[in-house]
């Protein structure tokens, strides 16, 4: 959603106007699953990192230029599809689920605030990071939820201490946070009719290709 809202208005009011709908999914997950005791140290490893990659990145963005963060997030995100796609097609590149460990949550958690203070994204590198630690699927999906609705809460809180609220566009939160749950429950109808792996490939190319045009959105206006 963030890669569509970036082409349609100024990036930075897209990260923030973005930051009110996207506890929405995770939080629907959390309400909807298991309830799974997390493990304290990983989430203090990953919480305390995030909150001072969110500080770091919140006050980068402050002073970035438009078109400079346009170019960033869109090679970001291309990055993100890219990725996406290989592990689509299973070529890994770098066995680095083996040299993974509890305490490296620290590092991830700081990499993913910088990202998702910046771009309004910071999941990937955590997502690499909790699907080799956790190796229950359904608790994985539970940790990364919980772990994405509190990244959300300190996010905004951040932005609200460093005072960057002014890019806020209050009319699209209701059109898209209305948006994104009529899209949750279509998705999951749809999925039922149409091959998952085309579905699945569709989603990294759709990202490289808004990328794309996002590096080339920021490029003109340089």
């Amino acid at each position: 959603m963030l890669t569509l809202l970036s082409l349609v208005m100024n990036i930075k009011s897209a990260v923030f106007t973005f930051s009110f709908i996207q506890a929405l999914g995770p939080l629907s997950i959390l309400l909807a699953t298991k309830i799974y005791k997390p493990n304290i140290r990983l989430m203090l490893y990953l919480l305390i990192g995030s909150f001072l990659g969110i500080f770091l990145g919140t006050n980068i963005l402050k002073v970035i230029n438009t078109p400079y963060m346009e170019i960033f997030a869109g090679i970001f995100f291309v990055s993100i599809g890219v990725f996406d796609g290989l592990v689509i097609f299973k070529k890994e590149i770098l066995n680095i689920g083996a040299k993974i460990e509890l305490r490296h949550g620290f590092l991830v958690g700081i990499m993913s605030g910088i990202f998702s203070a910046i771009v309004g994204v910071g999941g990937p590198p955590v997502a690499i990071y909790l699907r080799n630690i956790v190796k229950e699927f359904d608790e994985y999906r539970y940790l990364i939820s919980l772990y994405f609705v509190l990244i959300v809460g300190i996010r905004l809180s951040m932005y609200y201490l460093l005072h960057v609220f002014s890019h806020v566009r209050y009319d699209y939160i209701a059109y898209w946070g209305i948006s994104s749950l009529a899209g949750l429950w279509t998705g999951r109808l749809v999925s039922r009719f149409i091959n998952k792996h085309y579905l699945n490939l569709s989603v990294p190319f759709l990202t490289v290709i808004c990328g794309l045009l996002l590096i080339g959105k920021g490029y003109l206006k340089l």
